[in-house]
This record gives structure tokens, sequence and C-alpha cells, in this order.
């Protein structure tokens, strides 16, 4: 290499890390500006908890949505308790400021997630390349989260935390992260439970005891603050605000629309009792056999992380598009073991680019299922590349609970 193609690739990497940057800024201010709705059901609920409520009570949180936006809308509260602890520091400033400081943590902390993952993989080479698949992993995955001021992104990051920490054997870490990353269980359950029986499979109870140890707690400490926070779980309608647009706790506005395969397979005008009967009596099956096999089979930490998740994304009942995020490192650990041919590279990046379009030419959100079949496709090619050997440890990663 020459000295002028040594100067052009440094302006090149130069004007993609520029563009990189520039694109996560831009996309995060015009979602602050012009969308942005679910925040004030994080904001409101942790005010509920400084003044001695139950999060969990929408009758409890509608006034204080209804005070602080002007309408109560359909925000109900789902996650574990400690999540809205995250949030009582900025329950007390003024909403809009609240806002932006999430925007900008989210911003901060997506950014770090791509850099730690892309260089805990060692894929794809600092430059260009990795700062071209950074800006479309923004303008697909964390621009839909932060427009509707999503978790996503957060648990994006404690999932590359998770990954990071297991593949480097900080136990104790993994297990911390393994607990944080149940704050959206319908997400994160079936790969953190894959996760634990591998690990137990392969001896390795620390991580599983710590995690174990630290959702105790946290249960323990959530009922001494809140003694009766489970008590509207058993109340009619409490879980309505997943399948259904609310405005407020007695208003039934429409039908929510899921990004999950229910809703993927209404696409093709399939009933819905052919729906439950190809869920519950195939894919459910396969899945659960599939999980099986890479928890027996495999010696890869980051690889039963990866396929576990993308089996859950693929089986869960309830899940949005805005919730993708956590998919990235799916994709960029797929695509890091692509890479025995040109051919497989080749094919690998096709599956990429349909993963990438499909937020170009959806119609609407039950549309985005297509990136998971996408993913499963491309994750299917890099194990028939591997021959399907669930022992191989691509990109020399070491057998992690050895």
């Amino acid at each position: 290499m020459n000295f002028d193609s040594v100067i052009w690739k440094k302006r090149i990497d130069f004007l993609t890390l520029v563009t990189w940057l520039l694109t996560s800024l831009g996309l995060a201010v015009i979602s602050f500006l012009w969308f942005g709705i679910d925040f004030r059901g994080y904001y409101a609920a942790a005010r509920v908890l400084t003044m001695g409520g139950n999060p969990y009570d929408y009758h409890q949180v509608a006034p204080v949505l209804l005070e602080i936006t002007g309408f109560m809308g359909g925000n109900p509260y789902y996650y574990p308790p400690w999540f809205a602890w995250f949030f009582i520091p900025v329950a007390g400033l003024p909403y809009q400021l609240a806002r932006a400081i999430w925007m900008g943590f989210n911003v901060i902390i997506w950014n770090i997630s791509l850099w730690k993952l892309s260089k805990g993989l060692a894929w794809p080479a600092k430059g260009w390349r990795r700062y071209v698949l950074f800006t479309l992993l923004t303008f697909t995955l964390a621009w839909i989260t932060w427009r509707f001021e999503q978790a996503a992104v957060l648990l994006f990051y404690i999932l590359v935390e998770a990954v990071l920490s297991g593949y480097r054997q900080k136990w104790n870490w993994t297990g911390f992260w393994l607990a944080m990353l149940l704050i959206k269980p319908n997400l994160t359950l079936g790969a953190v439970i894959a996760i634990c029986l591998w690990l137990i499979r392969k001896r390795q109870w620390r991580p599983v005891l710590v995690m174990t140890s630290i959702l105790v707690a946290l249960l323990a400490v959530s009922t001494w603050i809140t003694p009766a926070w489970f008590q509207p779980f058993f109340e009619p309608g409490f879980g309505r605000g997943l399948t259904l647009a609310l405005d407020g706790p007695d208003r039934v506005l429409d039908i929510r629309k899921n990004t999950t395969i229910f809703d993927w397979l209404a696409i093709f005008k399939i009933e819905e009792n052919y729906r439950s009967l190809i869920y519950y009596g195939l894919l459910a099956p396969m899945g659960i056999v599939s999980l099986a096999l890479v928890i027996w089979r495999s010696k890869a930490f980051l690889q039963v992380m990866s396929i576990s998740l993308l089996i859950t994304y693929a089986l869960t009942p309830y899940a949005m598009q805005y919730d993708y995020a956590p998919l990235a490192f799916v994709l960029v650990w797929t695509l890091s073991i692509c890479n025995s041919s040109r051919n497989t590279r080749l094919v690998a990046w096709l599956l990429a680019g349909f993963f990438f379009s499909v937020s170009i030419w959806q119609r609407d959100i039950a549309w985005g299922y297509w990136m998971v079949i996408g993913l499963i496709l491309l994750t299917l090619w890099s194990l028939y590349q591997s021959k399907g050997n669930l022992d191989t440890l691509p990109n020399g990663e070491q057998q992690a609970a050895s």
C-alpha cells in the first residue's frame, strides 16, 4: 500500500466515523423534537414510587401521566419494580429536562455498546467497515427505539456487558448482568434460562448463584419499599395494556399490533386458530428442541447467548419493533463468524442487507418481524458453513465455562 492510499484510507475512516456519530446525534435530536411518548410511563411510575404509591396500579399512574403531559394515554407499568428505581434521580426534574437526559443517556450507551461489542469480538476491523456497520445499526435499530423512548438500548448495553463478562469468565459480573437482563423478561427470559442451564451443565455455578441472589435481594427490597406491589397483578384487566391501546385505565381505543410471529402470520391472512396451531404445534416445539441442542452441544458462551436470544425473539408472544435493539449483538456475532470464504461472506452480507432493508419497505410494525426471519436465515447459514457443528469456537472464542 503506497503513501497516497494510506492517506485516503485514513480520510475515509475519519469520514465514516464522523458520519456514524453525526447520524446518532441527528436521529436522537429528531426523535426528541418530533417523536417520543413512552418515557412518560417510566417517569410517572418513578414519581408514583417516590410518593409512596404502587407503580403497577394504573389508577395511580394515570393521573400523574395526565398532570405531566396533559393526557393519560396507554402507559401502564409492566417492568420489574427495581426498574422504576432507575428513573428516581430524574423524577423530580421537569419532564422535558428528564426526557432530554434520558435521550442523551441512550445515545451515549448505544455508541459505547457498539464499540465495546465490536472491540470484544475483534470484528469488524477498526476503520470504515466498522463505522459503516455502526451507522446501519443505528438507523435500523436504535432510531426506532429512540423515537418511542423505549428501554431496548439500555437492554442492549446490559446484554453486551453480560456477553463480554461471560466471554472473559468474569463470573460475578456475569451473574449481575444476567439479573439485570430480566428487566424485560418477555425478550430475555429464554436466553437467560438457556445460559444458566448451559453454565450448570459446565459445572460453573457462580454466575447462576450470583444472579439468583441479586434477584432475591431485589424482590425483598421491592416488597419492603412497596409491600403490596404485586396486588394489581390479580385485578381484572391488569395486562390489557399489552394487547390493547388504552387512554387511561378505563378507556380502550384499539387493538395493539405487535412485532411477533402471531402478527406476522396475520399478514398472510391466516386465521387466529391456525396461527395458534402453527405456533404451539410446530414453532414452539422446534424452538425448544433447538434450545436444548444449543445448551447440550455448544462450548461457546457467545454462541449460546446469540442463538438462544434469537429463538426468544422468534417465539415471544409480546414484542414491538422498538424492542429489537439487542438483536444487534446477534447480527454482529453471526457476521463475525462467516469468514471462511468470499462466497460465505457474500451470502452473509446479502442476508444482512435484507435485515437492514426491512425498516425501509415495511408497511407496519408487524412487518418488522421480517428482521427476525432474516437473522434466522443468517444464523442457519453460519451453522451450515461450520457443518452444523455447535462445538465450533469461531474467532478463537475460548471455552468459557471449562
